[in-house]
């Protein structure tokens, strides 16, 4: 992982105690939520850290859990302990897959997305949040010297996500970006330039903060395998009847 386990750690811990991170969290809450209202699905994953483990909380599908490197005190979900290197989840047994950020904070994220695609029933969704390298979040990056979270995560650019989801045999069903506002951490000028939000919105939809992908696994069809007659039928020939039956077939030697 990148900068491994105390990078995840920092992570959770920003998206609660910088006024930035709760920001985020909401946003993505909002935005899936709206995305998800008609999904119907039973089981759901988020794999991520658990201050993420509400992101689906206000959707319809009943059994939602979260897996995660880190320890989860909290009892509000059921979590699973597991790696981010190999998902400890069955083939083909959850409805949906939430990946909010953790493909930014492993060394491996193309091995990380394909075992999460995995995972997804036929006909499943896999849903993806990552920062947007073309934005003013992404400026930021590379102009931070000193990286901190999130600025230390790896910004993945959008093509290449959907390049992985496509050889997963995945197909993308939707794809937008929010956070258009500058990433201030002071509450009252962030406040202010809400109207970023709105003209980003209508005029730059692809260039906000953050990007989310929507696909949905293909099912592959059944093709019946038509099978060709080669034996040779030399030597053998029908006689017709006067009765309007046909005789057993006879071996004719020549």
């Amino acid at each position: 992982m990148t900068h491994g386990y105390h990078a995840l750690q920092h992570w959770n811990q920003w998206l609660t105690q910088q006024f930035l991170g709760r920001e985020l969290l909401q946003a993505e809450q909002q935005a899936v939520t709206r995305l998800l209202d008609k999904c119907l699905g039973k089981y759901a994953l988020t794999v991520g850290v658990p201050h993420q483990s509400e992101l689906l909380k206000m959707t319809r599908i009943p059994y939602r859990s979260l897996i995660s490197p880190l320890v989860m005190h909290e009892k509000t979900a059921e979590y699973i302990e597991g790696d981010f290197h190999e998902l400890p989840i069955a083939t083909g047994s959850i409805d949906l897959v939430l990946l909010p950020h953790c493909l930014e904070f492993t060394d491996k994220p193309r091995k990380l997305l394909n075992d999460a695609c995995r995972i997804v029933k036929p006909e499943g969704l896999i849903v993806i949040y990552c920062f947007n390298p073309y934005s003013i979040w992404g400026i930021k990056k590379w102009l931070t010297k000193n990286k901190g979270i999130p600025w230390a995560a790896n910004f993945i650019y959008p093509y290449k996500i959907k390049n992985w989801l496509r050889l997963a045999d995945f197909a993308l069903e939707q794809e937008k970006s929010m956070m258009f506002i500058p990433p201030l951490n002071h509450e009252n000028i962030y406040r202010k330039l809400r109207i970023f939000e709105v003209i980003g919105n209508k005029c730059l939809p692809s260039f906000g903060g953050v990007y989310l992908i929507v696909a949905r696994a293909k099912v592959i069809p059944l093709t019946p395998i038509r099978l060709k007659w080669k034996q040779q039928l030399s030597g053998i020939r029908i006689l017709p009847t006067t009765s309007g039956y046909m005789s057993q077939p006879s071996v004719m030697n020549y």
